[in-house]
């Protein structure tokens, strides 16, 4: 065992415990488990030096060869983790030394009790504070604090004695957890650092037993749900070329069925759930500008839509009363504003429960006591919903760091649910070979980067203010552009000066509403000529036009706003998601739910389709840039930027691992030899357990 002289220990803004094996920081503390606490005192015991493979072998791992090169990579990832979970940022603590060893950066100082009062030296260090994130996750863009429908009756106390256990603890993301009817299996998605999701079971009584691997397809495979009778899961499988499919699977003769196709699923969205009588599976369906809620049934393998959600609008999780009589499901908009619904399948008939909510990731209806639960975000906090049928009131019950896929098991009456931890931030990388020129490094999350050609400024989507707001860097200087105006989404930044739009949905309002500033006087106004349900601008290649999507009278459209006559255009009725200019006025777009890119040439109403690997959740990740459109592909192994040059050919700029860049909008045009790229660091999700009473 590794001895150190002082028994705790200040780094950075951690509080390291030899007593225990904790790490502190803020008033919230981690404990390490044993190999990994002795690998963070070789650390201490060599700060800012490379402690090598085979020291760390050797002396905690006592030789053993084999066990301690994983055991070491194990380490440094857990250390990682723990810091990020303790609201710092692991790369100002800990660096790896690429096939040599690791390095602690940060030289600790031992704290020394004298007579009841602690002496510290203190070391200058920079500042880290409390990483707030989301999936998505999921893919959630520019949030708010929010005001739900006027008819509740609502608290905001959360109980704050609930201590979560925590049920998984592996390298990579954990999600979508669904207990068996008995309460002793959890089956669930566990998604390994750079690699494909695929379905494991966990026995709930007994930890030393092995998870058992129940999918092991070339697809991505999750949202598992268990059959009331526990001898099957149906799941969704989604595989290379964007294409969902719904399956059976009999755990007992491990046979396995594919019922429908067309199902969706964005970011960490649960939207596949077995009926209660066993009769029925409702899932998402995409549909072209909407998503629909659709019932599967068992007796004669029919599919029928179950809601009618408008245009613009998405069904997206679903949730079963004890008597399948009754749907709950979340309905959201382009802006993730959601409304949580109760359908009734007799009388097709649909009723708002919960309005105006924000980041509804998270829904399932606790049978016992006719409860439903769903997360919703709170000031910037993530809170578990609970809305009681019977008084028609909602109550805050459960706070948490990026909460998500909560699932209730009716036998021993607890709540699971997913806590997340990820860093994202902005680069700037060369088109030649994706090395980093610069870096937007900031202690919350960074996103979404659009750069000024004429000032070398970055304009982006930050919650360092504690909410989300729009960010301007320029001159080494950071100011906020937006101060709690609503609900802010992605920017577009004129190539020409100092201007930028953005959709905003003001408090109040339903809708985002089209804003153009300029950073040169800090002004921000709405433009008015621009009507309708705005989603995702951009500009002319020559600054004086701005494209944009616009909802209006239930039909999607495509517009442009001149800058100098402030008149509008139509260009296009249909369900684009987003588009840039060409050198020649044309348009390369993306469709709502479809992927890959049309092209629709100046004066032409008939688009052709140029790129089929683009997939749907990247929506935005391409730009025109040096008479090419650079794209984002994805593969197995990498991240790819490509490029699809004016005689049609594509070829490769440069790669990234697979999953470092995020997904939505996250790659923009910068100077003529680099890309700006919001990049996703560490991603990882643990599955907990909250007692209901």
């Amino acid at each position: 065992m590794i001895s150190l002289p002082y028994q705790r220990y200040q780094i950075g803004q951690c509080t390291i415990n030899c007593y225990d094996m904790t790490i502190t920081s803020n008033d919230n503390t981690v404990a390490l488990p044993a190999k990994v606490f002795e690998f963070l005192k070789l650390l201490i015991l060599y700060p800012e030096q490379t402690v090598t493979k085979e020291q760390a072998i050797e002396q905690v791992w006592q030789g053993n060869i084999e066990v301690g090169k994983r055991g070491t990579g194990n380490a440094i990832w857990q250390l990682r983790k723990s810091f990020s979970e303790l609201g710092q940022q692991p790369e100002h603590y800990f660096k790896t030394v690429t096939k040599v060893g690791y390095q602690l950066l940060i030289q600790p100082t031992p704290i020394i009790k004298t007579n009841s009062n602690v002496i510290r030296e203190t070391v200058e260090h920079k500042k880290n504070v409390f990483i707030a994130v989301t999936v998505l996750m999921l893919a959630a863009i520019g949030l708010f604090a929010v005001q739900s429908a006027d008819k509740l009756t609502k608290s905001n106390t959360v109980n704050t004695s609930i201590t979560p256990q925590r049920i998984t603890n592996f390298e990579g993301v954990e999600e979508r957890a669904a207990i068996s009817p008995d309460g002793r299996f959890m089956a669930f998605q566990w998604r390994k650092a750079n690699a494909k999701g695929h379905l494991y079971i966990k026995d709930l009584d007994d930890d030393k037993a092995p998870l058992r691997q129940i999918s092991m397809s070339k697809d991505t495979e999750g949202v598992p749900t268990w059959s009331p009778d526990g001898h099957s899961l149906a799941y969704m499988r989604h595989t290379a070329d964007n294409q969902c499919f719904i399956h059976v699977r009999d755990l007992i003769t491990n046979q396995d069925k594919q019922l429908d196709s067309g199902c969706i699923s964005k970011g960490y969205l649960h939207s596949l759930e077995w009926s209660p009588n066993g009769k029925y599976l409702a899932y998402s369906k995409a549909k072209e500008d909407r998503s629909v809620i659709h019932q599967y049934r068992f007796s004669d393998n029919t599919v029928t839509a179950l809601t009618s959600p408008i245009a613009g609008e998405h069904d997206l999780m679903v949730t079963w009363s004890a008597d399948s009589s009754q749907l709950a499901i979340m309905r959201s908009q382009e802006n993730m504003i959601a409304k949580v619904m109760l359908h009734t399948l007799s009388t097709n008939t649909t009723e708002v429960i919960a309005d105006n909510e924000t980041l509804v990731i998270g829904l399932d209806w606790d049978h016992n006591s006719n409860l439903l639960y769903f997360t919703a975000l709170r000031e910037a906090a993530f809170i578990i919903q609970r809305y009681d049928f019977d008084t028609q009131t909602l109550s805050s019950f459960h706070q948490d760091e990026t909460i998500s896929s909560i699932t209730i098991s009716e036998a021993t009456n607890d709540l699971y649910y997913s806590r997340h931890i990820s860093q994202e931030f902005i680069t700037q990388r060369s088109l030649t070979d994706g090395s980093i020129v610069k870096q937007l490094i900031s202690s919350s999350r960074d996103l979404y980067g659009q750069y000024f050609a004429k000032t070398d400024g970055l304009i982006f989507l930050s919650n360092r203010s504690g909410d989300w707001e729009l960010w301007l860097k320029e001159d080494n200087k950071n100011t906020m552009l937006t101060d709690g105006m609503g609900m802010v989404s992605i920017p577009a930044t004129s190539p020409q000066n100092s201007m930028y739009v953005a959709p905003i949905r003001t408090k109040g309002l339903d809708y985002n509403e089209l804003y153009l500033g300029d950073t040169a006087n800090q002004s921000l106004v709405k433009i008015p000529q621009v009507k309708g349900n705005v989603r995702y601008a951009s500009f002319s290649v020559d600054g004086s036009r701005v494209y944009y999507s616009s909802l209006i009278d239930e039909q999607w459209g495509f517009y442009q706003y001149d800058l100098a006559s402030k008149q509008v255009k139509l260009i296009l009725n249909d369900n684009i998601k987003y588009a840039v200019e060409d050198n020649n006025q044309g348009m390369y777009y993306t469709l709502d739910n479809v992927a890959g890119i049309y092209y629709l040439a100046a004066g032409s109403t008939q688009p052709i389709k140029v790129n089929n690997t683009l997939r749907a959740k990247d929506w935005g990740s391409f730009f025109f840039q040096n008479n090419a459109l650079y794209y984002l592909e994805r593969s197995d192994e990498n991240d790819l930027i490509k490029r699809l040059t004016s005689n049609g050919e594509s070829e490769i700029a440069f790669k990234l691992p697979a999953m470092s860049i995020r997904n939505e909008r996250s790659i923009a045009a910068a100077s003529d030899d680099t890309i700006i790229v919001s990049m996703q660091g560490i991603n990882d999700a643990d599955i907990y357990r909250i007692p209901l009473h």
